[in-house]
This record gives structure tokens, sequence and C-alpha cells, in this order.
């Protein structure tokens, strides 16, 4: 399926007007604030422009290939507009994509490099994130972050709202219980499980590591009392393949038990999502909100993102917060509309 930018010129004119004025400045950095997966194509415009004086971008994210929404408006606006991707060395093209494992194999000067940290469910943590930008900054003559934080670096930055805003960011609701969960569960938990049962809801429940993932299994298959529910325990990447087809019935509730929190979002259709023993250490404030925005670009309902865990971690506590933040630039954002 082609990726398509779903977003109209009159809405991404914000940005635009914001990138280019930064651009025109003699100011090294800027940071644009975001929520996860928000759209690539604000960086169509300022790619254009610097493609037409023979300039050259590098565009650095954290996939093995090119961006394809991004290129697919680029292309709309310029068709000479000529890209690649690359591990190492240099290209001659206008517009390069690398990984941002490869930064420190990539050679040459660019006139504008863009650290993607968006369009994508990124595991980079805020000092790997740093660490690129070190680089970049010597790669560039200017550098763009695109993130849902700033960085300690100097510059400028602005705040953008998600370009489907009219649909509110997902805040994880958190489900603390003195339970032990490695035995059992509580009922508030097993009352939306019932509701998930009864709508037919695709339900992904994450879990930490392997060790987890069989004692949740078991949990659900052989002592949990919800009849009529197909449970699929996935463990390794190649199984995602099985739930992207079961993902698809519409008459039957189905829960996915998983240690694989990035890629089964990517593949399957998912309603809702339940983040058990979410005061664990792997389950970072940002890896929580990346499952928020992954979710809520999947989902055209409003889905759930549940926390269940036996106490409130800093993280899953930050994650609420940032969420809550990102819906109040929405209204804000309205308020200027009105």
């Amino acid at each position: 399926m082609v990726d398509v930018c779903k977003v109209t010129q009159e809405e991404l004119k914000y940005a635009y007007d914001k990138i280019d004025y930064w651009y025109k400045k003699n100011i090294k950095f800027l940071t644009i604030i975001t929520v996860p997966f928000n759209t690539p194509c604000i960086f169509s415009n300022i790619i254009s422009n610097v493609a037409q004086n023979n300039g050259k971008v590098l565009y650095v994210w954290g996939k093995d290939a090119e961006n394809r929404e991004l290129i697919n408006i680029i292309r709309e606006i310029n068709l000479n507009i000529t890209y690649s991707h690359i591990e190492k060395g240099f290209s001659t093209t206008n517009l390069v994509f690398t990984h941002h494992d490869n930064l420190t194999k990539i050679e040459g000067q660019y006139d504008l490099v863009i650290f993607d940290d968006i369009t994508y469910f990124s595991n980079s943590s805020s000092v790997n994130v740093r660490d690129g930008l070190e680089i970049c900054a010597n790669l560039g003559e200017r550098v763009l972050l695109y993130s849902i934080e700033k960085m300690a670096l100097v510059g400028e930055k602005f705040e953008l709202a998600a370009y489907n805003y009219k649909k509110p960011f997902v805040e994880p609701r958190i489900l603390t219980t003195r339970i032990d969960l490695n035995i059992d569960i509580p009922y508030t938990l097993y009352d939306y499980l019932k509701w998930f049962k009864e709508n037919n809801h695709k339900v992904a429940i994450y879990v930490p590591n392997k060790e987890k993932l069989n004692i949740v299994y078991d949990y659900f298959t052989n002592k949990l009392k919800l009849s009529e529910v197909k449970i699929i325990k996935v463990s390794k990447s190649d199984e995602i393949k099985r739930c992207e087809r079961v993902s698809k019935y519409k008459d039957k509730a189905i829960f996915i038990i998983t240690n694989k929190i990035e890629e089964l979002l990517e593949y399957c259709y998912i309603d809702d999502s339940i983040i058990m023993f979410s005061d664990n250490e792997r389950y970072n404030y940002k890896k929580i909100l990346y499952v928020c925005g992954q979710i809520r670009n999947i989902n055209a309902s409003l889905p759930e993102v549940l926390l269940v865990s036996n106490y409130i971690s800093e993280d899953m506590d930050k994650a609420k917060n940032m969420a809550r933040d990102f819906n109040k630039r929405v209204w804000e954002k309205r308020l200027r509309e009105l």
C-alpha cells in the first residue's frame, strides 16, 4: 500500500512557515516538539527549497529505508529531487536517508540534517538522541530535531499538534493493585477484558520478557474464565504475520499476549492495549507514549491503553502527564481557530 500524506497544504502551512523562518536565520538547531507518529510531510517544503538551491539534506531516522510518505509528497512538489538510502560513505543525491545507527559511518557535508525521532516506534534513549545530534552537528550546517521533547540543545523550538488533531491523543489509564500479577489480575482489569470480549475487540497484552509471557499466557488460557476469546502467544517476530491475518476477524475477540511491543502494532490491527507489569524498567515513559501514539493512528475510534502494575513508576506518571500536555496543545489550537 502506498503511503500518502493525509495532510492538506493548508494544514502544513504553519509548520512550513516556522521551519522556513528558522532556516533563514543564523541559528544552528531547531526542535519541533510533537506527538509520536505525527506526519513527516512538514519537511517537504524545506527539503524542496534546499534542493532547488543545489543543497543536500540528510534524513536520519530508525528505519533502513526511505520515508515513503515524505518521498510521495516531495515528488508531488518537485519531480527533479533525487533521493537515496545509504549505510555508510556519502551520496550525491539531494536527499539522503540513513538509520541513526549508521551516523558514525556517514561522510560528507549537508546543508540540513533532519533527525526524525517521531514517525516510527523509537527505542532511542534521550542520551542516544543527544549523542546522535552531536554527530549531526558535525555533518550539517543546520540541524532539525523532530521529537516528543526538547533535548539539552541551544537553538529554537516550537510545538506542533498532531495533524489529525480533532482526535485526542490517547491518555494511558493506570490500574494499580496489591495483587501479585504473576498469579492473578485485579477485578477492574477483568471488567475491561469482559467489555473487550463482548465488543469483539482485538487486544494487545504486553509483557516485559519471555518469563512473564509464559506466566500471563498460562493464566489467560487456564485460569481466566472468559469463553469465546481467541488467545494467541507471540514471542518471535515471524509469528506476527499469523496475528496479522487473525486480527482481521470481525466477529471474535482476540487477545494477543506478547513481548514484541514495537512489531505487533506495526503489522496488526489492534483496538486496545494492556501493558502488564507496567512498572517494569523496560517500560520507560517514551515507550508508553509511542504505544499510545501508534494505536491512535491505527484505530479509528478512541482506544484504551491500560497500564497494570503494583505501583505507579515515575515513567508511568511522566507518560500520562505528557499525553495530557499533548491534548492541552490541541485544545489551545482549537481556541486559536475559533
